[in-house]
């Protein structure tokens, strides 16, 4: 088995100076459990900070269970989301959201993943008689596929969906490089465009594990404890998540890796280009998807543990982290 740079965020390790925080940590006394502790309290206090409004935060292991506790908050029995056919709560999560919570996801088809308030009103006008509720409108901030939604695209999306009595909810495991690209601020992306309720992605930024469900809407948040509990992402320990999240908001270190690794990307598509092979879809952030020949798919692959993301297209993902290096950028362009 080849080597897992590239592969994802998920195949890295933790940051040194996360681990660093959470072994600290494990020297004080617990002062809290069930996000009562004081590290928790503090990581909630720098995201609110964001924010000019009061907002609502839960925290989840996952980003699975992120989206299904955001959810299962937002979505009366009979409503549905509305998604792109990409988007990863269609795609990566095994049916979560409908096994868990019963709701049905509808499915938008998008080259990159991105919906539009044209695409939104071609399809509903095309489900309307079969008595589906859209209630919720899923967006991926940056899409699967790597790509940005300004943060105007964002509030045409809000106006949009509000206008049609649904809520938005932002999935944002990869939300730092989507802020980090746009130069933009949490106020800026999810307060002033309308979004009523997001994930901010640890996993994905450096932390060993955790994600901050962030809700905008306080009727959302009445039974964040009992639902966390339900979900089965009641945490006792809850301090070793906290500390990650203090750490991550209190130092920028979220900002930190998410440059490292979107300039690296930029880097490889400039690599890449030099031997002849273009981007896919736009180089925003930390993905670089390109389309290779099986030869060069051979050569890849006999170093790198990848896969075709779409082998009719012969397309490789290639996923920059905060521990993807500049050698290791020359070495993947040394074998196409």
């Amino acid at each position: 088995m080849g080597s897992k740079a590239f592969c994802g965020e998920v195949w890295t390790n933790v940051h040194p100076e996360i681990m660093a925080a959470m072994a600290a940590c494990n020297q004080e006394a617990v002062d809290g459990k069930v996000g009562n502790d004081g590290f928790t309290k503090r990581a909630e206090a720098y995201m609110k900070a964001e924010f000019e409004k009061e907002v609502f935060i839960n925290f989840t292991y996952n980003g699975t269970a992120a989206n299904i506790l955001a959810l299962k908050s937002m979505l009366k029995p009979w409503g549905s989301v509305l998604s792109a056919d990409c988007t990863h709560i269609n795609t990566y999560e095994c049916g979560a959201t409908e096994y868990m919570l019963g709701n049905k996801i509808l499915t938008l088809p998008s080259e990159d993943g991105k919906l539009s308030p044209t695409m939104i009103e071609e399809y509903l006008q095309k489900i309307k008689n079969f008595k589906y509720l859209p209630e919720v409108l899923v967006v991926t901030q940056p899409t699967e596929l790597g790509v940005l939604y300004t943060n105007e695209e964002l509030k045409a999306l809000c106006d949009y969906a509000h206008s049609k009595k649904m809520f938005v909810y932002l999935d944002g495991a990869r939300i730092t490089n989507a802020l980090a690209a746009l130069e933009t601020d949490l106020h800026s992306m999810i307060e002033e465009t309308g979004i009523d309720a997001f994930s901010f992605g640890g996993t994905k930024a450096g932390l060993c594990f955790g994600e901050m469900v962030v809700f905008l809407r306080e009727e959302f948040a009445e039974n964040m404890a009992y639902s966390q509990k339900q979900s089965l992402q009641h945490m006792d320990k809850s301090k070793f998540l906290g500390v990650q999240f203090e750490y991550l908001l209190k130092t920028g270190l979220w900002k930190k890796n998410a440059n490292h690794a979107n300039g690296l990307a930029k880097e490889l598509e400039k690599k890449l280009s030099e031997k002849g092979l273009s981007a896919y879809y736009p180089v925003d952030t930390n993905m670089v998807f390109c389309s290779v020949t099986p030869a060069q798919y051979g050569r890849i692959t006999a170093h790198y543990d990848l896969h075709y993301w779409e082998e009719e297209k012969g397309l490789l993902r290639f996923c920059t982290t905060h521990e993807t290096t500049q050698e290791l950028i020359d070495h993947l362009a040394s074998l196409v």
